[in-house]
Parts: structure tokens; C-alpha cells; sequence
């Protein structure tokens, strides 16, 4: 399963579409426009919204656009609502050791509301609302918390989140719960395509058995470890336990190492990270060895044990992460 999940908001965590509807309407009318049905939004509407509203108010100032859609939203009763499943699904993210994100275009003040109203603002690690194009931001929001393109996954309802996704070159998967209609959100072709975040689940929670496992045993990494500055000064030997879950299963491989796993690459780069640096803690070494497999090596789950031969009368001490 990927580590790392970056959610849009409208139409795909919560329901807020017919409040939308209901705004857009109200700043079609502001300029003698005809109102739209839910049918024709669904087909039209896009992101950068700018791109929409200049298709159907040409040349029309978006600060004045922008001022008369915030007073339709907050003049309208619609409720929002978080959409069927959604919590479930965050829930069983969460409880899968996944990390959590949000990437909006909805006005951050309004979003900031939202996700405390409606009890979603424990889910995410970071949100980021208010954000007009999203492929401008998407970069610098992997690199800022650590997100490998291959453990990385952007769920969204439009088009412009499925080409965010192949912008930032990470998987996609599109549902068909909020502002696109199938038909629309297909053109974009996403990695997956679902009617809803309970599906989503079922194949995740389906993908999860049989497990394929590459193992290395007993690797020695030369390293400078301890939290005393004496012991770190002297080079010790370590030993790593290595089990990592492929992305690609064996019998995928059609016997070649294409999108397998080189377990002789990643055990030379595993003697490179222990080199790199000193360290007081084998916890930190294991953190950052788990870091690089899954981010430089096709693995989509890692298991590190490491071992210290430090204390007397023991075979070892060590420590055991999953990540």
C-alpha cells in the first residue's frame, strides 16, 4: 500500500457540491447569465476555475467574480456533508500506518472551518487549501514531507487533480463522487477509476494478500553508532534483516527484473546510508534505511531489523520497524 495519501477536498472527502452549484449560479445571475443545472456543471466546470468562469463571463474581473461567489456561498442554505465512506476509509488509512494530506482549491478560510465542523482535521498530517493551480504546489509539498513519487497516490473527483497526479509523476486515482462526470474524468486517464472511496477499499484491503516478500539476512553495514562521543568515534559492525513487499508481484516479472527488486542494489546503497553519517541511535539508522528502500526502490512495504552486538552476554540488541 502506498505511504502516502494527498486528498483533494470538494468532491471527494465531503459533499459541498450543491453549495457550489448554488454560489456559481448566484454569480451567473449577478451577469444576466442562465443558471445551470447539476448535469451541465458537472460537464462544464473545471479547474483553475478562472478557466471556467472566462469561458462563460469573457474578459470578467475575477476579483468581482470571486466577491460575488463568496456572497452566494454564504447566503445559501445548502449544507455540507462528508461524503458516504470517507471517514471509513481515512480511518482504515490511518490505522494502516499511511500519511495523510489534503491539496484544495477551496478558500483556505472556509476549508480551515470545514474540516474542524465536520471532525476530519485529525486525519491529515498537513493540509494545503486555497491553492488555485495545484500543479504548481504539488512538488514542492512531496519534497517538503518526504513523499517518494512510487509511495505516493493523489485521490480526487476532476480532471485537474488526475493531471496534478501525472504532473507530479505519482499514481492517481479518480472517484466518481463529486464535480466530474465519468466521461469527463476519464479523458484524463487516472491509474484507477472508482465510483466511490468503499470500493477503493476493497481493492486496497484485497491487494493486501498474498504477500510477496525480497529478504536480505544478516547484511553487514559498517557504521559510526552510540550515544556516547567515544563510541561513535569507533567504526562498528551491524547487522540488518531486510523484508520488503514488492510493487510489482512475481508472477508479474514474466522471468525479467524489469519492476522487480535488485536486492544486490539495495544492499550496496544500505552500506552507503550507514556510512554516510553518524548516529547515536540505531533507531534513527533503521528510520533512515526504510527511508531510501522505500523511496529509491520499487517497495511498497519494508520491514528493518537491526542488530547491535554491543552488550555482554547476549547475542545482540536491536531494534524492528515496518514501514
Amino acid at each position: 500500500m502506498k505511504k502516502h495519501w494527498i486528498f483533494d477536498w470538494s468532491g471527494t472527502v465531503v459533499d459541498d457540491l450543491g453549495l457550489v452549484i448554488c454560489a456559481t449560479n448566484y454569480v451567473l445571475g449577478q451577469y444576466g447569465k442562465p443558471k445551470m443545472d447539476l448535469d451541465t456543471f458537472r460537464r462544464e466546470f473545471c479547474l483553475p476555475y478562472e478557466e471556467f468562469y472566462q469561458n462563460h463571463l469573457p474578459g470578467s474581473n475575477m476579483e468581482e467574480v470571486e466577491a460575488h461567489f463568496r456572497h452566494g456561498f454564504d447566503i445559501s442554505e445548502v449544507k455540507v456533508t462528508v461524503l458516504p465512506y470517507a471517514k471509513e476509509f481515512l480511518d482504515y488509512l490511518k490505522a494502516s500506518g499511511c500519511e495523510l494530506y489534503v491539496l484544495s482549491s477551496m478558500c483556505e478560510k472556509v476549508f480551515d472551518e470545514q474540516v474542524v465542523e465536520l471532525g476530519m482535521d485529525h486525519y491529515f498530517e498537513q493540509t494545503y487549501a486555497g491553492v488555485l493551480d495545484k500543479r504548481e504546489v504539488i512538488g514542492e509539498m512531496m519534497a517538503t514531507h518526504g513523499m517518494g513519487k512510487r509511495n505516493t497516490v493523489f485521490v480526487g473527483d476532476m480532471t485537474h487533480d488526475v493531471d496534478t497526479a501525472h504532473h507530479a509523476g505519482i499514481m492517481s486515482v479518480g472517484v466518481l463522487t463529486g464535480y466530474n462526470q465519468a466521461s469527463v474524468l476519464a479523458t484524463s486517464e487516472p491509474s484507477i477509476m472508482v465510483k466511490d472511496l468503499d470500493l477503493l477499499q476493497s481493492l486496497l484491503g484485497a491487494a493486501k494478500t498474498p504477500m510477496d516478500l525480497v529478504k536480505i539476512r544478516g547484511l553487514k553495514l559498517a557504521t559510526f553508532i552510540g550515544v556516547p562521543d567515544d563510541e561513535r568515534k569507533g567504526q562498528q559492525v551491524l547487522k540488518v534483516n531486510i523484508d520488503m513487499t514488492p510493487e510489482v508481484s512475481f508472477s508479474s516479472l514474466n522471468d525479467e527484473m524489469v519492476g522487480g527488486v535488485d536486492y544486490y542494489q539495495v544492499s550496496l546503497r544500505l552500506k552507503e546510508i550507514a556510512l554516510e553519517k553518524p548516529r547515536k541511535l540505531i533507531e534513527t539508522l533503521a528510520e533512515d534505511l526504510a527511508r531510501v528502500i522505500l523511496h529509491e526502490f520499487s517497495v511498497a512495504k519494508v520491514r528493518v531489523e537491526l542488530e547491535k552486538f554491543i552488550l555482554p552476554d547476549t547475542d545482540h540488541v536491536g531494534v524492528e520497524i515496518w514501514r
